[in-house]
């Protein structure tokens, strides 16, 4: 399966290089892939589950990447083929929140139930985090799906 009904979608690739991991930052960079997704032929219930991973990731940047200073990360969104690859990248120090945080440690299980594929690197030269979406598949749960639409009157 493609991404889009007549395989022409050819966005181009959606590159931001050093963007400030400051929380500022993430609305703007996610208003960008929302209109780059459905150009890259993702279908609208795809675009919604990769923008809501995609800023996950990206908050964990700001959140956990950089405890003592301001660091950057990189963001790279591609099609190839029948899928869509989305990179994030930090340079910062993995920092790992506990279990018992009421506001932490639901961030990666997200990431991972969004996307198709979803793969975190961490290395002495920071954290990668790479999410795939095949356009012609379909989530266990979708971020429409979670959240129960109210009963009409």
């Amino acid at each position: 399966m493609t991404c889009s009904a007549d395989d022409t979608a050819t966005a181009p690739d959606l590159q931001r290089q050093d963007v400030p991991a400051e929380p500022a930052q993430l609305a703007p960079l996610r208003d960008q892939l929302a209109v780059w997704a459905p150009g890259a032929g993702l279908p609208p219930g795809r675009v919604q589950d990769l923008l809501l991973a995609v800023y996950e990731a990206m908050a964990n940047v700001v959140v956990h990447a950089y405890p003592d200073c301001l660091g950057t990360f990189t963001l790279h969104a591609r099609r190839d083929g029948d899928a869509v690859t989305v990179t994030v990248r930090d340079h910062g120090r993995w920092q790992s929140v506990p279990r018992s945080s009421l506001l932490g440690g639901r961030g990666l299980p997200l990431i991972h139930s969004l996307a198709d594929q979803a793969l975190i690197e961490t290395s002495a030269a920071g954290t990668t985090v790479t999410m795939t979406w095949t356009c012609g598949s379909l989530p266990l749960v979708t971020a429409a799906a979670a959240w129960p639409s109210r009963p009409s009157r």
